[in-house]
């Protein structure tokens, strides 16, 4: 992390934390990136719920304490909750939306869901291990911290974790090809259609500072029928809605 520095809390700062020597939160990070997080519970509920339309779900009372329960196991980091809650809207966005894609261009929906709710699951881990290095070194990097870690790209961590996690097959290949190969010219459908529902998502997690026409972007590199893009548009208001009451922004991302 070459443009992040290191600055000491303040309930721990002391002539050892200030010392020049290498900073105790890098080495805490390395190590603890070398553990997985125990497999989050729930995931195939959350998926199972999230095939309805994101306007039912939040009347879904169990379908909300699944979607709670996995937000609470596996997208949390004390200490680094801003950036963990921005991780969360968009995994939440792009589960919601890979479904409407899915359904539009008749492809498997809880495959793609659910390859939508983990297509972060390299940055979710490296944030997770950040917030517990900071915690137990007593210090903080800062900087573009969360800028590096999107663009460490960590395929080798991403395939240690979902094989830790043991999830099915074909969803983690899936999230391993999304990382791979949505770049190619020649990519598989499952792939070009989770770019495009997370294209969708940023667009509306990331609204203020996304690229300009990002999904007609999306859509034209995607090779996604540019009939189907109004129609996907037409969910955002109920997925929206169900952003504000399981990811709501925080204070600094306001």
């Amino acid at each position: 992390m070459s443009a992040a520095t290191v600055i000491p809390f303040r309930t721990r700062a002391s002539n050892e934390a200030l010392a020049p020597e290498a900073p105790r939160v890098v080495a805490a990070f390395s190590a603890a990136l070398l553990r997985s997080p125990p497999k989050p519970n729930g995931i195939a509920a959350c998926i199972g719920y999230l095939q309805e339309d994101a306007a039912l779900v939040p009347g879904r009372q169990m379908g909300m304490r699944a979607l709670q329960n996995l937000r609470g196991s596996l997208f949390s980091s004390p200490g680094r909750e801003p950036e963990m809650s921005l991780l969360w809207r968009e995994a939440l966005a792009t589960a919601c939306y890979a479904r409407v894609v899915a359904v539009l261009a008749h492809f498997d929906a809880p495959l793609l869901t659910g390859a939508g709710l983990l297509h972060r699951a390299g940055e979710i881990v490296a944030l997770r291990a950040l917030a517990q290095a900071e915690r137990d070194a007593g210090q903080r990097l800062v900087g573009p911290v969360m800028q590096e870690i999107l663009n460490a790209r960590d395929d080798e961590l991403v395939a240690r974790v979902t094989r830790c996690w043991m999830l099915p097959c074909e969803l983690r290949l899936l999230v391993m090809r999304w990382r791979e190969e949505q770049e190619m010219l020649r990519r598989p459908e499952s792939v070009s259609l989770l770019t495009m529902a997370q294209a969708f998502a940023t667009e509306l997690v990331h609204a203020a500072t996304c690229t300009p026409d990002l999904v007609a972007a999306a859509r034209e590199a995607m090779n996604f029928p540019a009939a189907l893009v109004e129609r996907v548009r037409v969910a955002t208001p109920g997925i929206k809605a169900l952003l504000d009451q399981l990811a709501p922004l925080q204070p600094q991302e306001a």
